[in-house]
């Protein structure tokens, strides 16, 4: 059934049928049915719904887009028809409910995103999941291409728009078909007792899968309620090898985790206190102990969840490795994996100390937090850090002018929705960034309160002095009585600017007596020494804190040398200065004459012209110098600045924008050269609530607020996604679980770091000592595997968190590893009975240990979760593949030839090639490049466009070369494609000038077209064809792309460099690097 409104403006007559349009399958005849005008289709689809009642909705991102927009749409039309186009008539109740988290929820139906149960049942990183992708690898079918403006079909082939929109309808059938992706989730419902649409969220239908375990048995926790507590460490992970071992088996612990929570019982209700509880315990090696009996509810989930799970994989045993059947049975039994949440490690961290690198913050170490229930910042410490730097998977990217974070997709954001014409929230929680919603406004925490000190009154200067000075007092008492009570009679000075008498206190007698000169003071000054300038000894607290404010960003301090004339000397001086011209006759504030009062108030001698002001002391110059930097590269703010009240922080941070700033309204900028004095700035922001970033321009940095903003983002726009390459890091803050952290100079509150759901905080059965006693114990069987393994003459050439790789040597024959590697099974699971009863107390276990697959060699390139091998038997069956972890070929972003060359490398590597088939293979491919003749569609790299194009705060190549190819090629990238991207060396002339001359290009009046013939570095392109003859590609460029880096990574750990192979050298075989 398809439905078409004929265009108003449409240059051909509608179809009546599609009678050439081929099907991916046979369905049946299409019904073609056509309408005048847009709310008579409407209505006619809403009809079809009602008449034909399915339980479940669904299409390819259906929950985000293809839902939303029907809604829309009813809504939009609705008021200006006489048809009832109201959107409760698509639910079975009346009622459809628009502000929900997941999407769309129509009552009484099921809205189910495809696209998102698909991804959740592959569990793996494909090139795209867009649906032409995903219906190319499941069908061999992709989407009906077309050129231009979707649009256009609309009015100038509406048979082709039809077929375009049918296809699409067929994919999402066939891949159903193929995967039974609602068959599995709607298996998954009826297991746990969830809804269907909650089924493939791990978290949603763990959680109701415990809700019905508990029932009648516990009172549990609100979900989220719980008081996070810190966190633990995690698995165990071998050394990694850089070279190849012979014959390696594999040996896969099975299910570790649960088998540990299993054998000690688990549980946060069987944990007890062995000093209060005097039953049987099973003993953790983190100390933890748990109840032996009754079984926890724990142990009994894990029970019948394994049995699900073991006739799953008996049904995928009873096919063929290379069967459909057994990759889909095979997907089923591997279930959900939690991926702990972490930052990029290009994300900073604001603290106390300053900016600083996510992997450089310890334990002990200081942040800034917020407190999601009071909003107010506080200062918290690390309590643990986190590194995973071999982490390779999905990241969600969101990016927006004030707010830059690349996080795993359940790392904790902490915002609110904040709608126009929806819910707006009063509080901030913390939301997975996976499950953040591509329509719905969110708030970032902005305007947050601290707690700030008291007002600075008046400033005694000696308070903030180092070393020697000389107090000068004129005392309102007589000086009999002053002396009287000092117990002897003070030097006195004259003071001529003044014409009086003074007594005169050398650092140590007037700290003695210092409280009663106080009291008596009328008058009083301080120099550094005799025959120095005298300067006022107490200010006003505003007076003094402007004046550092303007030093800070105004000031220097010179001090001249001594100089010889004859039989005279003249001493050095230490003179002040702060530059500051006047206004201009057009108005604005004054601040050169507001820096004359200032000084006048406070009582300093000065000499001013039209640059500034300026006046000697070397007291004064010297404690400027200290407490605020000399130097503009070395300028600081005070420490105690931070401790101030907000109104005199509030007031310092005025000066200093009004020194070295400007202003429009709501909003400011602030230049430094200082690094320490961007991260003091950036700090002030924050004691201030303010949301503040910096960038570097010229030079110098600069610091950027927007007073006005509310730190809003919509995921549609703003949001992306991309695969790790260079790990992720978190840390665990104290009680808040949060800090102030961001990329390319933002920073945002946001959550700190997860682990799997009895570690993680917002489930019902939270128990981190227990999720601590569960990793402590998986890592110490592991331990005890390698050494089971050494007491038979094996070593460990390799292990992750679950799994040991052994090197059998390169002496036996196949059939003798698959022997030798089922006795090293036998042997290890023997002595898992000492361990369970040695190290657990614990007579019986959960422990066994399976011999899973035989490499013939295994390479690997010298870092952990990166390695590759031939497998010749797997599982009790004979096989010839090639595993490959960890390596480029595994990701999505790489063009197709990396993929290619890479795989083919590993493979001659781990098949037993010589190094000079390696060498010169790879010297062939470069060659290719070189000359030029490397095929396009092979060495575009493919990059997604995450949210518009207009709306990225700055192009990056992968953006402008999307906004080239639809200004120029008739493309029509946007948000959610994945062009192709080639580096240009030129274009030559003859495409301006065609460019100019027959489509009307005028480099004078398009400034994208401007851009581009300035410097034609960068081009997009979905097929080859579309890239114009007079595209000249830079080669060399790509080769650095796509090939060096990839391969150099491979062929390092072989003893050869990338130069070697580009020029062919000694040849040697690979049996040396064995």
């Amino acid at each position: 059934m398809v439905w078409l409104f004929d265009a108003p403006d449409a240059e051909v007559a509608a179809p009546e049928m599609l009678d050439e349009y081929e099907q991916i399958a046979d369905s049946g005849s299409v019904d073609v049915r056509v309408f005048d005008e847009e709310p008579a289709m409407l209505d006619a689809f809403v009809e079809y719904i009602e008449e034909t009642n399915p339980d479940v909705l669904t299409g390819w991102n259906f929950e985000d887009f293809d839902m939303p927009y029907v809604l829309d749409r009813l809504e939009m039309v609705d008021p200006s028809t006489e048809y009832d186009l109201d959107i409760d008539r698509l639910s079975r109740v009346d009622e459809v409910w628009r502000s929900d988290w997941g999407g769309p929820d129509v009552k009484g139906r099921v809205v189910f995103d495809l696209l998102y149960g698909y991804k959740q049942i592959v569990i793996k990183e494909l090139e795209s999941f867009r649906l032409d992708a995903i219906g190319e690898r499941e069908l061999d079918v992709g989407k009906e291409h077309y050129s231009g403006d979707i649009g256009d079909l609309w009015e100038q082939d509406p048979e082709q728009l039809l077929e375009y929109n049918l296809r699409d309808v067929e994919l999402c059938v066939e891949i159903d078909r193929k995967q039974s992706v609602i068959a599995f989730w709607d298996e998954v419902r009826s297991f746990v007792g969830c809804k269907l649409e909650d089924a493939p969220t791990a978290g949603d239908a763990v959680d109701m899968y415990v809700l019905h375990k508990a029932y009648g048995e516990f009172g549990l926790p609100s979900k989220g309620q719980q008081e996070a507590a810190e966190e633990f460490e995690g698995g165990a992970v071998f050394e990694p090898i850089s070279g190849v071992k012979e014959n390696v088996t594999v040996l896969d612990l099975k299910s570790l985790y649960p088998m540990s929570m299993a054998t000690i019982n688990s549980s946060p209700e069987t944990k007890v206190d062995p000093e209060e509880y005097d039953g049987e315990t099973y003993h953790a090696p983190d100390g933890t102990h748990f109840r032996k009996e009754p079984d926890g509810i724990m142990r009994e989930m894990i029970d019948e969840l394994l049995t699900e799970r073991e006739e799953k994989k008996e049904l995928r045993d009873q096919h063929d490795p290379d069967s459909e059947a057994y990759e889909r049975y095979d997907r089923q039994q591997g279930g959900v994996k939690v991926i702990m949440n972490c930052f990029t490690p290009d994300t900073d961290v604001l603290t106390p100390d300053g900016v600083r690198n996510i992997r450089d913050l310890e334990v002990g170490d200081d942040v800034y937090s917020l407190d999601p229930d009071t909003e107010e910042m506080e200062v918290k410490s690390v309590e643990e850090t986190h590194a995973y730097p071999d982490y390779e998977g999905e990241l969600v990217d969101i990016e927006t002018s004030k707010i830059d974070f690349s996080v795993t997709p359940n790392h904790r954001m902490l915002v609110r929705k904040n709608e126009t014409n929806g819910i707006t929230e009063d509080g901030y929680s913390f939301v997975e960034a996976g499950d953040l919603d591509r329509a719905t406004n969110y708030e970032l925490p902005h305007d947050w309160s601290t707690e700030h000190g008291d007002d600075l009154g008046e400033v005694d200067l000696v308070d903030y002095l180092d070393g020697d000075y000389e107090v000068w007092v004129r005392p309102e008492v007589h000086g009999h009585t002053f002396a009287a009570e000092l117990g002897y009679y003070p030097d006195t000075v004259l003071k001529n600017d003044v014409g009086e008498e003074g007594y005169v206190f050398d650092a140590e007698a007037y700290a003695e007596h210092r409280e009663y000169i106080e009291s008596v003071c009328e008058r009083s000054f301080v120099h550094r020494e005799s025959g120095r300038k005298w300067i006022p000894r107490t200010f006003d607290g505003d007076d003094f804190l402007d004046l550092l404010a303007w030093y800070v960003t105004e000031g220097n301090v010179y001090t001249s040398e001594e100089k010889q004339f004859g039989e005279k000397l003249r001493g050095s001086a230490t003179t002040i200065q702060i530059a500051q011209q006047p206004a201009m006759a057009d108005g604005g504030d004054d601040d050169h004459a507001a820096i004359g009062d200032l000084l006048d108030r406070m009582g300093f001698n000065y000499y001013a012209d039209e640059n500034g002001y300026q006046f000697t002391s070397r007291l004064l110059g010297e404690t400027l110098e200290r407490l605020c930097g000399g130097h503009s590269f070395e300028k600081q703010l005070p420490e105690f600045i931070f401790g101030l009240s907000e109104r005199q922080k509030r007031r310092f941070l005025d000066t200093l924008v009004a020194g070295d700033g400007d202003r429009q309204p709501n909003s400011w900028r602030y230049t430094t050269s200082s690094d320490r004095l961007r991260d003091d700035v950036l700090r002030l922001c924050t004691h201030l609530g303010l949301t503040a970033s910096y960038g570097e321009n010229s030079g110098s940095w600069r610091i950027y607020v927007d007073e006005g903003s509310k730190n809003t983002l919509r995921m549609h726009r703003s949001g992306s996604t991309s695969t790790a390459d260079d790990g992720v890091y978190c840390v665990t803050v104290a009680d808040n679980h949060s800090l102030l952290a961001g990329r390319n100079g933002t920073f945002q509150f946001v959550g700190q770091s997860l682990y799997g759901v009895s570690g993680w905080d917002r489930f019902r059965l939270y128990d981190t000592e227990g999720a601590a006693a569960v990793t402590a114990t998986g890592r110490e069987v592991i331990e005890f595997t390698e050494t089971a393994s050494e007491e038979i003459g094996h070593e460990v050439a390799y292990g992750d968190t679950d799994s040991v790789m052994l090197s059998l040597g390169e002496q036996i024959s196949k059939e003798e590893a698959i022997e030798q590697s089922f006795g090293i099974e036998e042997h290890i699971n023997e002595r898992y009975d000492d361990f369970a009863r040695d190290e657990l107390n614990a007579e019986s276990h959960r422990f066994e240990i399976e011999f899973e697959k035989l490499y013939r060699r295994f390479f690997q390139a010298g870092k952990k979760k990166r390695y590759a091998g031939h497998i010749v038997w797997k599982e009790g069956k004979d096989v010839d593949d090639i595993d490959i972890t960890g390596f480029e070929y595994k990701r999505s972003d790489i063009a197709p030839v990396t993929k290619r060359v890479q795989k083919a490398v590993i493979d001659m590597i781990v098949r037993g090639g010589e190094l000079d088939d390696v060498k010169e293979y790879l010297h062939d491919e470069i060659t290719t490049f070189e000359e030029g003749d490397a095929d396009l569609e092979e060495v575009g790299i493919p990059g997604g466009i995450g949210k518009r194009l207009d709306a990225y705060d700055t192009d990056t190549a992968q953006v402008r070369g999307a906004k080239y190819a639809n200004l120029l090629l008739g493309t029509n990238f946007q948000r959610g494609s994945k062009p192709k991207r080639l580096y240009l060396k030129k274009v030559h002339p003859e495409f301006w000038q065609r460019m100019e001359n027959e489509h009307g290009f005028d480099p004078q009046t398009d400034p994208l077209y401007r851009e581009f013939k300035r410097d034609p570095d960068v081009i997009c392109f979905e097929y080859a064809e579309e890239v114009p003859d007079e595209f000249e590609i830079d080669w060399p460029k790509m080769l650095d792309k796509t090939l060096k880096g990839p391969i150099e990574r491979v062929i390092e750990a072989l003893g050869l460099s990338w130069d070697e192979v580009k020029s062919g050298q000694e040849q040697t075989g690979l049996g040396q690097w064995a």
